[in-house]
């Protein structure tokens, strides 16, 4: 919905948005019922490997919106969902031919390109695939869109940090540290405000601006706050919650 608000495009139909829903509901909770390791303590985990008939019936729920919305979709949606739903399930799960790593997310750096790159593709190119497009924007909101979603992989990936050594997956904090990865994470995110000026600078909707130099400064504060607290609070309603923050400031400015 963002994202047609920044292109100042008519949203899409409710059968659009139930299936984004559902094959987000069903990807994840298919990726928790089947996972086992997780960072110590984990509280998610934990609740996960004791609820396996909620993700069941969260995982049904999510399949039933898929199969309601489908028939709604144009030829180029269903080749789109092709390619996102492959790239989404050979991301969590091993069924690529090789002998030891079978999965995307066994690849450290192919890991977070390819979860940023899937995100900016849901959230960005699906929901205006069938619209007039002025070029420019819309590259410009893609690519903020890939480093913003960049940034929070990357603290996923810092969170993780001990879990991919012991597997010997090559994630840029195992290569970089976690010292290394904040920096990352920063420079980033000052990118990230760098592409939000330049826009303002050919588009000059400072209001916009406005919305997304508020949503990089709540997200430095959130990266300053994983340096003392690695909750899965902190992870799911803090970094996650960044972008449904990001939206709702969107929202507000062009609204009010």
């Amino acid at each position: 919905m963002e994202t047609n608000f920044l292109m100042h495009l008519p949203l899409n139909n409710l059968n659009f948005y139930c299936f984004v829903f559902g094959a987000t509901l069903a990807q994840y909770n298919l990726h928790y019922m089947t996972k086992k390791i997780a960072v110590r303590d984990s509280a998610r985990l934990a609740w996960s490997l004791q609820n396996r008939n909620i993700h069941l019936a969260l995982l049904i729920t999510g399949i039933c919106l898929i199969i309601y919305s489908l028939f709604s979709f144009h030829l180029r949606h269903y080749i789109i969902l092709s390619v996102m739903g492959l790239i989404a399930f050979i991301y969590s799960f091993p069924v690529l031919p090789l002998k030891e790593r079978r999965r995307i997310k066994d690849y450290g750096l192919i890991k977070i390109l390819t979860l940023a790159l899937l995100w900016t593709l849901v959230t960005v190119w699906f929901p205006v695939v069938n619209f007039s497009l002025d070029n420019i924007l819309f590259l410009f909101i893609f690519f903020k869109r890939f480093l913003f979603m960049f940034v929070l992989c990357l603290l996923f990936d810092m969170r993780d940090m001990e879990i991919d050594r012991e597997q010997h997956i090559h994630t840029i904090p195992v290569i970089a540290g976690r010292a290394g990865s904040y920096y990352l994470s920063y420079a980033v995110l000052f990118l990230f405000a760098l592409l939000c000026v330049a826009q303002y600078y050919f588009f000059g909707d400072a209001a916009i601006l406005a919305a997304m130099l508020l949503s990089a400064i709540c997200t430095f504060i959130i990266i300053e706050i994983t340096k003392k607290n690695n909750s899965d609070y902190i992870y799911l309603a803090g970094i996650d919650g960044m972008m449904l923050l990001q939206s709702l400031l969107v929202y507000l400015v062009i609204k009010f």
